[in-house]
């Protein structure tokens, strides 16, 4: 009777942790690359539709020399399988042909006024550029850590 109590309850228990498991395993991720403790690439994975960890987008990130923020541009991958001739699979191609532009944050300073400007920037696809500004927003940097909203545009 003991026994077949504790198998049950055994029973139950692998499988609420196996749907543990499955749950988390759909839920994206990010693998994130930092150089000098400061993020230069964000990748975020998440499940294909055959199954597959496939990226999703990347967001990458510039300083300057003084090691502040200056852009963060995002790229959002358009998915494209090649076929490999060997094993006749597909896998997914992250060709730079395969990326497209979605959209820039650009940080701008102006240290004589202690001004800081953000500005968000889309993507133009027949111009290949970033040229429609969406939003600027103006501060006054006040010190290093803090900032007076002024603007928004």
């Amino acid at each position: 009777m003991k026994a077949r109590i504790f198998r049950t309850v055994s029973f139950v228990f692998i499988i609420f942790l196996m749907n543990g498991f499955v749950t988390k395993a759909q839920v994206p991720f990010y693998f994130t690359v930092k150089a000098n403790d400061k993020v230069v690439l964000t990748t975020k994975y998440v499940t294909g539709d055959s199954g597959m960890i496939v990226k999703e987008s990347e967001e990458k990130y510039t300083y300057d020399e003084n090691g502040d923020l200056l852009k963060k541009e995002v790229y959002v991958w358009n998915p494209k399988y090649a076929k490999n001739d060997k094993t006749g699979e597909y896998y997914p191609d992250y060709g730079k042909s395969n990326w497209t532009p979605q959209y820039c944050i650009v940080h701008n300073k102006d240290l004589e006024n202690n001004l800081v400007s953000v500005e968000l920037l889309f993507w133009n696809k027949d111009k290949n550029e970033y040229d429609n500004l969406v939003e600027t927003m103006t501060s006054q940097l006040n010190d290093s850590y803090n900032y007076n909203y002024l603007a928004n545009k």
